[in-house]
């Protein structure tokens, strides 16, 4: 019991306890603060959250442009939406029809 002692004292001498708290001071505020730390750690794993949502709406707007661009082929040309492609890009209409101007709908296209 008495060289164990000896031992605690030498190294409150040696100054070993304050390096190896400043070391260990060091490493826990890296830990926590640093390059791979925890905070480093929450904020990546919200933007992979982030990244992922915005992954699944352009996966979702592909989708929806594929659909229109079969549509459009020659193979499997659909008529009712030729017209109505036709009519946005030219701006026209058939006699006999009304044109009804709406702001917002146009904001939501800019949106997409």
């Amino acid at each position: 019991m008495n060289t164990l002692n000896d031992i605690w004292n030498r190294l409150k001498k040696s100054g070993f306890l304050i390096v190896f708290g400043i070391c260990s001071f060091y490493f826990v505020i890296n830990a926590i603060k640093g390059d791979r730390g925890i905070f480093r750690y929450l904020y990546l794993k919200s933007k992979v959250a982030a990244a992922t949502q915005n992954l699944a709406r352009y996966e979702a707007q592909k989708k929806d442009l594929e659909k229109k661009v079969a549509m459009l082929s020659e193979q499997s040309l659909d008529l009712d939406y030729l017209e109505e492609r036709a009519r946005i890009v030219l701006n026209m209409v058939k006699d006999g029809e009304y044109v009804i101007l709406d702001k917002d709908i146009d904001n939501d296209k800019k949106t997409l």
